[in-house]
Formats: C-alpha cells, sequence, structure tokens
C-alpha cells in the first residue's frame, strides 16, 4: 500500500514511475553504499510500503539489475578513437569517473545474476582495438580484465582512501618520519595526491606494456 503526503486538504500520493525508483535506488546507494540498499530501505525512502515496489521489481535482485542497467548504460565507453591506445584511455577513464561518481556500483554488481549486457561495453571496446593490431583475442579479453582490475582498484581507494597510507608530505612528516624507513624519509611527496595524475600515469605505463607485446609478435 502507498503511503500518501498532505499538501494543504489535498493527499498526494508519492510518484512510483520505475524510473523515479531507480532513480531513489541510486540515490541512497550513492549516499549509503551498496549495502545499503534493500527493498525495504528503498520503500522508507519514497515514503511507501514495500509491497508498493512489488509493483515494479519482482525482488531485490531484479532492483539492482535496473540500477546497474541505468548506470552503466548511462556510460559511453566507445570515445571513437582510431588510436588504440587513445581508445582505450578514453574507456577506462569513463570507468573509472562511472565508479567515482557511483563509487558503490562494484559491490552493487557482485551479486550473482546481476550484470546487465551494457557492462560488457569495455570488453568490446577493447578487443575491437586490440585484435585490430593483431592480439589474439584470448589475450585482449586477458588485457581487459587487467586494465578493469587496475582502474576499480583506483576508483575505490580514492573514494575510500586510508588516510595513514596516504602518500602525501603530511602522512610522510607525521606517521612515517624518524622511524627508520631511509628510502621513505628521502622521499619529496606531495601536499596532496593528484589522482588524475597518478591514474593516468598507471595507465601509461599499461599501455606501454601492451604495446610492447604488441611489437613483439
Amino acid at each position: 500500500m502507498d503511503r500518501t503526503t498532505t499538501t494543504g486538504n489535498n493527499p498526494r500520493r508519492p510518484d512510483l514511475s520505475r524510473d523515479n525508483l531507480v532513480d531513489a535506488a541510486i540515490g541512497l546507494i550513492d549516499r549509503d553504499g551498496a549495502g545499503a540498499l534493500s527493498i525495504r530501505a528503498l520503500a522508507d525512502a519514497v515514503g511507501v510500503t514495500p509491497m508498493a515496489l512489488y509493483n515494479h521489481f519482482s525482488s531485490k535482485r531484479d532492483l539492482i539489475a535496473a540500477v546497474g542497467e541505468r548506470l552503466i548504460r548511462s556510460t559511453q565507453f566507445d570515445g571513437g578513437h582510431g588510436d588504440w591506445r587513445e581508445q582505450l584511455r578514453y574507456c577506462f577513464g569513463a570507468l573509472r569517473h562511472l565508479c567515482l561518481r557511483h563509487p558503490g556500483l562494484p559491490d552493487l554488481l557482485k551479486l550473482d545474476g546481476v550484470v546487465p549486457e551494457a557492462a560488457y561495453a569495455p570488453m568490446d571496446v577493447t578487443k575491437k582495438a586490440l585484435q585490430a593490431q593483431g592480439m589474439s583475442e584470448l589475450d585482449s579479453v586477458r588485457t581487459f580484465f587487467l586494465l578493469t582490475g587496475y582502474t576499480l582498484s583506483q576508483a575505490a581507494f580514492q573514494s575510500h582512501p586510508t588516510p595513514a597510507l596516504a602518500p602525501t608530505e603530511k602522512v610522510r612528516r607525521e606517521r612515517i618520519s624518524g622511524r627508520g624507513h631511509g628510502p621513505v624519509d628521502r622521499r619529496d611527496p606531495p601536499p596532496e595526491w593528484d589522482f588524475d595524475a597518478s591514474f593516468s600515469f598507471g595507465l601509461g605505463i599499461i599501455l606501454e606494456g601492451i604495446e610492447g607485446r604488441i611489437r613483439a609478435r
């Protein structure tokens, strides 16, 4: 049963369109994390009883699949670049930005059976770019998982950093200096860590390795 809100003398029913419910679920995940999403939590967030949501979603799994589909389809992974390096930079840069905007997405998709077809778009981009350079399909897929693992780990660390491990001058000075870690003591880390530059640097190293593999064929 829907709960109603009152404006003046006129009761107003919540707008229970599927799109609005998915929007509300995304907001809940972005605010409280993937673990916070449930039929009951979403019902509370939009002001209805849990049973009202079953008109739109058959289960929590169905709800999560709808959220994943919406988020992934909102992102363009194919940059249309002729150069394979730029194509992969664009693709995994887009994946990183998606995960930074919605940090709960990777955890959300761990549930068996909820990964939408659209989630394979980055794999298709990677395979097409690398197979055009002569890389085998198997190695192209392996490279996709390498790039995905790197991208997700970078985004996760940026979204949920461990302050004591941040490679900054403040951490070096307060937590490391004078404790016998000579190489670290002699470093000159930046005041704040540039995550964009760090991601680009690491991605560049991976792409150089891929290029070397292609040339060695």
